[in-house]
């Protein structure tokens, strides 16, 4: 008599457990590769706007103003003359922490995130002050992995600025912002990781 070979039941439920353990390791380690490649990003974009902005200030003597998300309609865009009238690069990356969060809130009402929005990197300039307060410096910021603004103002950069840092260290998904400084930026005071890091000569 011929029989039928089939699975058991207990068969299927340790293929599925193998399964279910193997997915429990994957997963994991594919969406923090995902994290690290937009680490990695966002370091290369930094790096590529630093030696655009360096020749920005060779040929006009100063850096740009602000370019500030949650202003970016009020004239605080100054990442744009980067590429026009004279393209000192092609185009203005895209930070991804920034994307993901607009995906999520372009229903918002901000001018980050309102449908006008663009996903761009931050960057609080020196050359924006006036008096002693004006300095040729910059910092280039990402939102970092926990998509949030944890800087709080760059307007008066580089002085009385508190950021807090992203540091890998502390895990893929920690708080703090993606910084990356350019300039005379050690001339005034910054506050890193809210006081436990101070930078510049007039630091208390």
């Amino acid at each position: 008599m011929k029989r039928n070979s089939a699975f058991t039941l207990i068969e299927l439920l340790i293929v599925v457990a193998i399964i279910g353990i193997l997915a429990a390791i994957a997963v994991p380690n594919f969406l923090n590769a995902q994290m690290r490649a937009k680490i990695a990003k966002v370091e290369s974009d930094m790096k590529a706007l630093s030696s655009s902005l360096e020749m920005y200030l060779l040929d006009n003597g100063s850096y740009p103003g602000d370019h500030d998300l949650d202003n970016y309609m009020n004239g605080e865009n100054g990442l744009f003359k980067l590429t026009t009238p004279i393209s000192y690069i092609a185009s203005l990356p895209s930070d991804p922490f920034v994307e993901r969060k607009m995906r999520m809130y372009l229903s918002q009402s901000s001018n980050a995130y309102a449908p006008q929005g663009r996903p761009d990197y931050e960057m609080g300039s020196g050359a924006d002050n006036t008096g002693a307060y004006r300095k040729q410096a910059y910092s280039l910021m990402s939102y970092g992995p926990d998509f949030i603004d944890d800087n709080s103002s760059h307007d008066p950069f580089p002085f009385g600025t508190d950021m807090d840092r992203f540091d890998i260290t502390n895990g893929l998904k920690s708080s703090g912002n993606i910084f990356r400084f350019g300039g005379d930026y050690m001339s005034g005071c910054i506050i890193l990781d809210w006081g436990r890091d101070r930078m510049g000569s007039a630091c208390p």
